[in-house]
């Protein structure tokens, strides 16, 4: 049985480039032999017949309950068909109708029966995605780990039983950890870290070896339960599944300037949920910043910039994102050298030219200037600092010179009398802003340089923090960044925003500030 319905939505998506007039939708399509092996189409309608990339939605209920006529289902069917997606929502055996693994086999069906009939429907069967929540999620997963789709999408998904008592476990061949292996389709994860129902850290752990065999499932884990992708937070998940399909499916979305999203600390403990993001333009970088940047200039003008090198000089900020996250979401956009990764060494990571800085500060000012991007009004150019970590801080003050920068921050760094990234205490006399050292004590292999290069400033107003608990490694991987994160906060603020209060933190009240910390001022200061 079919039933064919012909809705025009003119107002709903009127703000989309790619929304379109009309779209079609057929209703209880049969793919498969039993009564519950039925789905609904829904079809953008319009003149030209160059294939679509399609998407296919997995409804949740345990395996056991739920139906695609449930409205998130309807409303992902509809919302994906106006965005110009070829949409088809799935119902399957039920465990009371059929045992596992009836409900594998169904949705493994049911993409099949759409890829021979992709003419009818005006698909490309090379372009399929797929999305569940929670038991649909799992039944994404398994279309994702099979490679029976392009891409795939999981809410909420059960990568494994995680009971020994349950038969179920006997069975790795039906859950996506049994498929632990290189070249699977991409997938993107969506997870709750308070999911009572779907444990995080089985999810983390499926994540973690997938990324041990060189597979890059995308992963977005931020404070919420079961329903984190359901109906939580839908602005944070909603938008990147568009970039991921966007992504795999090469459908354009001219709104969307990124294609990966990632959630730390549940995006920090500022006043705005802070996300960090690939950037289309910027690839080997990321941007902490936070997620309704609108609402955030609203309430606090135009955001300062932060440019940050990492320790080693390496393409990577993971180590940090903690601390990075912490500051965005108190009102900064933060660009970092580095690819976005999941998880900390889950590629091969390389060292990084000190250039890299300034082609940050490159890319954030044109983007400021360009009324077509998303940080057009919303970034402040003029108000711009550098960070780096140990040899970070190095290629920091290789771009000392450089008059867009307002301020810097060398974090367990320091030249004394060696050359590093190109940088040396010659740099020291390119200072033309205020300065701040933070180190961890004298077991922190930066202490001695540190302490050189604060005597050796005489120009501009600089202060030496030293935390003598700390290390080298600082606080960084601490919640929210740690003392160390909490101090670079309150210098920015006093540099880029003109919280003046802060001052007395690194003069006269700092010990009452930083109970932690012994911290010195230069004449200038």
């Amino acid at each position: 049985m079919r039933k064919d319905i012909l809705l025009t939505i003119s107002f709903l998506f009127a703000m989309s480039a790619m929304a379109q007039e009309r779209i079609q939708i057929t209703q209880n399509v049969q793919y498969g032999e039993h009564s519950s092996c039925v789905l609904d189409v829904a079809q953008p309608v319009s003149n030209d017949k160059t294939p679509r990339p399609a998407i296919v939605i997995i409804h949740g209920g345990g395996w056991s309950a739920g139906d695609k006529r449930d409205a998130v289902y309807t409303n992902l069917l509809v919302d994906y068909a106006m965005k110009g997606y070829v949409t088809f929502s799935v119902n399957y055996r039920l465990t009371q109708v059929a045992p596992m693994p009836a409900c594998i086999e169904d949705v493994e069906s049911s993409v099949a029966w759409i890829k021979s009939h992709a003419s009818e429907y005006g698909v490309d069967p090379t372009r399929i995605g797929c999305f569940g929540h929670s038991a649909g999620g799992h039944l994404s997963l398994m279309l994702g780990v099979k490679n029976l789709v392009t891409c795939a999408v999981g809410g909420a998904p059960p990568t494994e039983i995680g009971n020994p008592n349950n038969p179920w476990d006997k069975h790795p061949e039906w859950w996506p950890i049994g498929y632990i292996k290189k070249d699977t389709s991409p997938i993107l994860i969506l997870q709750g870290s308070e999911d009572p129902i779907v444990r995080p850290q089985l999810t983390d752990d499926f994540v973690n070896k997938m990324h041990k065999v060189g597979n890059k499932v995308e992963y977005i884990k931020a404070r919420g339960q079961h329903n984190f992708s359901y109906d939580f937070a839908l602005e944070l998940t909603r938008p990147a599944m568009d970039a991921f399909f966007a992504k795999h499916l090469r459908h354009p979305e001219p709104g969307l300037s990124w294609e990966q999203m990632k959630i730390i600390d549940g995006g920090g403990d500022g006043p705005y949920r802070a996300v960090a993001l690939k950037e289309k333009s910027l690839p080997n970088f990321v941007i902490y910043r936070p997620h309704n940047m609108r609402d955030a200039v609203r309430r606090e003008g135009k955001l300062p910039v932060l440019l940050f090198a990492n320790g080693g000089c390496m393409d990577t900020s993971v180590g940090y994102e903690r601390m990075l996250t912490k500051i965005a979401s108190h009102g900064y956009v933060v660009v970092a050298i580095g690819e976005m990764q999941v998880f900390q060494f889950d590629r091969k990571e390389s060292s990084t030219p000190s250039s890299m800085l300034a082609d940050a500060m490159n890319w954030i000012t044109s983007e400021a200037s360009d009324k077509n991007s998303g940080y057009y009004d919303m970034v402040d150019t003029e108000m711009m600092a550098a960070a780096g970590h140990s040899c970070g801080g190095a290629q920091v003050l290789f771009n000392a010179k450089d008059q867009r920068l307002k301020t810097y921050l060398i974090l367990n760094a320091g030249m004394g009398t060696m050359e590093m990234a190109g940088a040396s205490k010659k740099n020291l006399k390119q200072l033309h802003a205020p300065i701040i050292y933070m180190t961890g004590g004298e077991s922190d292999v930066a202490f001695p340089n540190a302490g050189q290069d604060f005597k050796a400033i005489k120009k501009v107003p600089a202060v030496w923090a030293d935390n003598a608990k700390a290390g080298h490694i600082g606080t960084y991987d601490q919640p929210f960044g740690g003392s160390f994160a909490q101090m670079a906060i309150d210098w920015l603020d006093l540099q880029l925003k003109q919280k003046k209060d802060n001052y007395d933190k690194f003069k006269t009240a700092a010990k009452t500030a930083y109970p932690d910390w012994k911290v010195s001022s230069n004449s200038r200061f």
